[in-house]
C-alpha cells in the first residue's frame, strides 16, 4: 500500500511539472499581452461636420448669403467618399489608418460620409442614415495631421453597383460603369422658380473613355478630379473636420446656369461657367482635374479645434 501511495505522489508531482512547462514559467505574465511600453494598436475615430460656414448642415433649413451672388439656398443632398486616411507624424511620418470593415460605411480603404438625413427636400436621393465618422486602427501614438482623398480610388472606381459591397453599392452616388462614381453629391435649391431652382455639385472622374458608357475604361481616366486633402495641424482624438459648402462655393454664382447643361457643375467640360470656380475649392485644375501645388488652396475642408 505504502509504495502505491508513493507512486501515486510522484505521478501527481510529474504531472504539475508538465502542466507549468509549456514554455513560460508559472509566474510569467501572458504572451498575449504585449510588454509595457510597445506600440500596440489603437482605435482612431476621424469626426467629420458638414456645414455651411458655422451653421450644421440640414435638410429643410435655409441657409443665406451663399456664392458671390449671395443666393439663399436649401440643401437637398450632402453625401461623399473619403479614402486613404494617413496620420501624420511631428517628424514626417506618414502612418495609414486601417479602416474598420463594419460591412456599410466603409470598405477597404474607402468610407462614406452622409451628411443629410433624408427630411424635407432630402427626400427624393436622400435616406434617414447619417454618418459624420471614420473608424480605423493604427499603431498608437502622437499624431498631429491627416492626409485623405476625397473620392473613389481609380482601382474601385468602375465598379457594378449592383454587385459591389457596401458602401459602394449606392447607386445615387454612381453614374456609369464609363465615368464611375460620384465622389461627391452636393444638390441645394435656391430663389429661382422651377425648373431652374436646382444648383448641384457631383464630382467624379472625367475624359473616362471604353468602347460605350456600361463599359469600364482600360485605363485611368485623363481627368482624375479626386483631391488630396492635407491637414498638418489635426488632433485625431480631439479635432473635428468640417466639411464647408458656403466655402466651395464662395466663388460661385448658385444662382444661374448655362441653358441646355445639367444644374450646376457636374465635372462636365460643358461646365465651363459653373465648375472653375467650384474646382478652385478642391484646389483642382480645371484643365486637367489634377491637384494644383497638392490641392494646397482647398478651401472646402478646415479643423475645428476640440474642446
Amino acid at each position: 500500500m505504502r509504495s502505491r501511495t508513493l507512486t501515486l505522489l510522484a505521478l501527481a508531482a510529474a504531472f504539475t511539472l508538465v502542466a507549468c512547462d509549456d514554455g513560460e514559467s508559472a509566474d510569467a505574465p501572458d504572451a498575449r499581452i504585449p510588454d509595457v511600453g510597445s506600440p500596440g494598436e489603437a482605435t482612431y475615430t476621424i469626426r467629420f461636420a458638414g456645414q455651411f460656414g458655422d451653421a450644421p448642415a440640414a435638410c429643410g433649413t435655409p441657409f443665406s448669403d451663399i456664392g458671390t451672388a449671395g443666393t439663399t439656398v436649401e440643401l437637398l443632398d450632402f453625401r461623399m467618399y473619403v479614402n486613404g486616411l494617413t496620420l501624420l507624424t511631428a517628424d514626417g511620418g506618414e502612418v495609414p489608418l486601417a479602416l474598420e470593415q463594419d460591412g456599410m460605411w466603409q470598405h477597404e480603404g474607402v468610407a462614406l460620409l452622409d451628411f443629410e438625413d433624408g427630411s424635407a427636400g432630402c427626400a427624393e436621393t436622400g435616406n434617414s442614415a447619417l454618418r459624420d465618422v471614420v473608424v480605423g486602427t493604427a499603431p498608437a501614438g502622437d499624431y498631429v495631421g491627416l492626409r485623405f482623398g476625397l473620392g473613389v480610388p481609380e482601382a474601385l472606381n468602375h465598379a457594378d453597383t449592383t454587385l459591389a459591397p457596401a458602401p459602394l453599392n449606392v447607386g445615387s452616388l454612381f453614374w456609369v460603369w464609363q465615368s464611375g462614381y460620384k465622389f461627391l453629391r452636393l444638390d441645394l435649391s435656391n430663389e429661382n422658380e422651377a425648373p431652374n431652382d436646382k444648383w448641384f455639385v457631383h464630382l467624379g472622374s472625367g475624359g473616362c473613355e471604353s468602347a460605350d458608357p456600361t463599359t469600364a475604361p482600360a485605363v485611368a481616366c485623363a481627368r482624375p478630379n479626386r483631391p488630396t486633402v492635407t491637414l498638418a495641424e489635426f488632433d485625431p482624438e480631439a479635432d473635428t473636420i468640417v466639411v464647408d459648402a458656403a466655402a466651395l462655393l464662395v466663388d460661385a454664382d448658385v444662382s444661374v446656369n448655362t441653358p441646355m447643361t445639367p444644374p450646376g457643375c457636374m465635372s462636365n467640360p460643358v461646365d465651363v461657367d459653373e465648375c472653375p470656380a467650384v474646382f478652385d475649392g478642391f484646389g483642382l485644375s480645371w484643365d486637367d482635374g489634377g491637384c494644383v501645388d497638392g490641392c494646397a488652396g482647398q478651401a472646402f475642408f478646415r479643423v475645428a479645434g476640440g474642446e
